[in-house]
């Protein structure tokens, strides 16, 4: 996972060298002369960063998470907003977007340069798909026990950085939002209930549970204890304010934030049991079409589902051989997709031995970014902290993630692990090279230094983003020092379980699978009733969502194909992996056409 924040932009709704000062003052200086006197691609700049002021100006914790230092950009910092989720919020940002892209379509396209061309496809790209999902706007679902808004805020919040006095204004002033902020969130969902797409009375009564959870103790809630830290953390405040700060922060804990948990628990409760379908989203009238939508927005694949589960069964059969043959070579032939997955597994088996149990994760770092220099272009010199994940958000965050740093300052990265996790030698090696070296750390610093546009910063792309951390941590199995047939057993087995969970996602949403067929389906593959009902209700709280990992890394191995078979002996696995991270998040439908585009006639 590249981060635990959500981009919630008007209409980017699913995670680069600063400008200079003297730039954006020329800007604003010039802004009175006739356009006439630009260039196609300097109208062009004004008007792609005017959209990416105008979307940062409307979220703060957007804001916060994509620059340090706002003054650099021209952002209005005396707004502080969570934003609005209201259903009335959500139709205006429909507008807005056909706004953008009446004006979009106003430029000369052949008089842009090649990297403005990449922009506005990239952007034309994103408003028109958001256009097209307007009709499906009350299918959306904002809350989830693991993934909802509710869920992730106080993710969002505990890693809220005081940089300034002024982030801690900020961060105080956006707690006292909240309420409002639900309030608009509940608004969507009573529209919801009225229109009969309510989420189902289990997945409903799994928010209110995650809501209690959170609210339980109020006096020790974990934004407490983090803020406490953070506060003593910042060195230019005097014991007093610190003190202030502290209680501050407490009372308004206590008198808005439990309170907008506790009027979201009796909402939900209200609104429970309205809902028409406890199934996969191909039972709501126009849910397949939805779905298909979902997943070309989401996954950037824009294929037939069909076709796309095809690629995921071919491959599934492909691992599942490969497993088969491995642990015929061990002596355990003939076991079943469930104890080959076990057997497989670096949590579940035993200890190696390998002389990497005792490296850290920084030198796993250390010895990843060394060994990729072979296969990967070079990359700026940047640093990497690994922390821990704090006691108090163990059971609420995934097991490591990366967080993406600012785009004014993306020389300093940081990578969280999660304690909780367990982590064997050779899942830590490669979980690491999937959140750093070459995983999102390498992608974002690579496409941050490449001076992209101001606006590409918003344009991300699930499919892109995870499906090249999960085509690189694949490749990081190979460069495992220890065993490695275990490294391969594990390899073919990572890929297969995720295969399985991407073919499961299309069986619910779009083929219409129940939970029997569910539990029937893995039980010939020797997997139990525990795992079916699990993995069953993780897919139905977030559509499409193993797809980006998974159908996004056979994306990137398919595109590596086909470049191999156009350059034949020319082609460079280096140079291709140097094109697609300086081509930056894109749906494959357009990196294809970059990448191909490169092949010499």
């Amino acid at each position: 996972m590249s981060n635990q924040k959500k981009k919630l932009s008007r209409f980017l709704i699913p995670a680069l060298a600063a400008v200079l000062f003297v730039l954006l003052a020329r800007i604003c200086y010039i802004r009175s002369f006739p356009s006439f006197l630009f260039s196609e691609d300097r109208k062009f700049e004004r008007f792609t960063d005017k959209v990416f002021r105008e979307e940062l100006d409307s979220n703060t914790l957007n804001r916060h998470y994509i620059v340090a230092d706002p003054s650099n950009y021209g952002l209005d910092t005396k707004q502080v907003t969570l934003g609005n989720a209201s259903p009335g919020a959500r139709q205006k940002a429909c507008a807005a977007t056909e706004n953008y892209l009446n004006t979009l379509k106003t430029f000369d396209y052949e008089k842009l340069s090649e990297k403005h061309r990449l922009t506005y496809d990239l952007f034309r790209d994103c408003l028109e798909t958001e256009l097209e999902g307007a009709g499906w706007l009350f299918y959306d679902e904002p809350l989830g026990p693991t993934l909802g808004i509710q869920a992730q805020l106080p993710v969002l919040l505990a890693e809220y950085a005081f940089r300034t006095r002024g982030d801690i204004e900020d961060y105080l002033t956006l707690l006292s939002q909240i309420p409002d902020y639900f309030s608009g969130v509940l608004a969507f969902e009573k529209a919801k209930s009225e229109k009969g797409l309510f989420m189902s009375s289990e997945c409903a009564a799994e928010v209110v549970k995650q809501c209690r959870e959170f609210i339980a103790e109020p006096e020790s809630n974990y934004l407490i204890g983090i803020f406490n830290e953070k506060i003593d953390a910042v060195k230019n405040l005097t014991t007093d304010e610190k003190i202030a700060y502290k209680n501050r922060n407490q009372s308004i804990l206590n008198s808005y934030v439990i309170p907008a948990y506790e009027t979201m628990v009796s909402a939900l409760e209200k609104f429970s049991g309205s809902g028409t379908n406890a199934q996969g989203l191909c039972y709501y009238p126009e849910g397949k079409e939805y779905y298909r939508w979902l997943v070309k927005s989401t996954v950037g694949d824009d294929r037939p589902i069909e076709e796309i589960e095809e690629a995921v069964k071919v491959q599934m059969v492909e691992d599942f051989t490969a497993i088969q043959e491995l642990m015929k070579r061990s002596g355990s032939a003939g076991d079943s997709a469930a104890d080959a997955a076990k057997n497989a597994d670096p949590e579940k088996s035993a200890k190696s031995g390998s002389e990497n149990d005792s490296e850290t994760p920084s030198a796993m770092l250390s010895e990843l970014r060394e060994k990729i220099t072979a296969d990967f272009p070079l990359l700026p010199n940047v640093s990497c902290t690994v922390k821990y994940v704090h006691k108090s958000l163990q059971d609420y965050l995934s097991p490591a993630f990366y967080l993406s740093p600012t785009i004014d300052d993306y020389t300093r990265n940081v990578i969280y692990i999660n304690p909780a996790s367990h982590y064997s030698d050779l899942d830590l090696f490669t979980t690491l090279a999937h959140e750093g070296y070459p995983g999102h750390l390498f992608q974002s610093v690579y496409f941050s230094a490449q001076h992209p546009d101001l606006l590409r910063n918003l344009l991300d792309v699930g499919g892109y983003t995870e499906g090249w951390a999960t085509y690189v941590e694949m490749y990081a199995y190979s460069l495992w020092e220890g065993d490695p047939e275990r490294a391969a057993l594990a390899q073919r087995n990572r890929s297969f379980t995720l295969g399985l969970a991407s073919l499961l996602d299309i069986g619910i949403h779009y083929r219409g699978y129940s939970l029997d067929q569910v539990r029937a389906f893995l039980e010939q593959l020797g997997f139990g009733d525990s795992t079916a009902e699990s993995l069953y209700r993780t897919i139905l709280e977030a559509p499409a969502n193993y797809l980006q990992y998974y159908v996004g890394c056979l994306n990137f191995l398919g595109l590596r194909d086909e470049m191999k078979q156009a350059l034949g002996e020319r082609f460079s696995l280096r140079e291709f992996h140097r094109l697609v991270l300086e081509t930056g998040p894109a749906p494959f439908y357009i990196l294809r056409k970059r990448l191909l585009a490169a092949v010499p006639g």
